[in-house]
């Protein structure tokens, strides 16, 4: 039964864990609309952690949300169609010119 116990821990603990190549980032968490994103900026790439519980989010409604956050974050623009990943966790190219 320990056994489980680790991993049930070991899951939940990645569920915050930025992307592998942005683990060196800076982390920034920004509110839109209420959702809660910890967002972390590296060269022209932006990843966006949604943190807060929502009831079966959208994609539709999370992505325009994590491409604000990110926005906000960055001082720069999401390159449109960039975005890819899941509610849970966005990765987007910038356009900072």
């Amino acid at each position: 039964m320990q056994r489980y116990g680790v991993l049930v821990f070991t899951i939940l603990a990645a569920c915050s864990s930025p992307h592998p190549s942005f683990m060196s980032a800076e982390e920034q968490v920004v509110k839109v609309e209420g959702s809660t994103f910890k967002v972390r900026v590296k060269g022209d790439k932006a990843t966006a952690i949604r943190s807060n519980f929502e009831y079966i989010p959208k994609i539709g409604d999370i992505f325009p949300q994590a491409a604000k956050a990110m926005q906000i974050a960055s001082g720069c623009t999401v390159v449109p169609n960039s975005m890819k990943g899941d509610p849970a966790l966005m990765v987007a190219k910038l356009d900072c010119s």
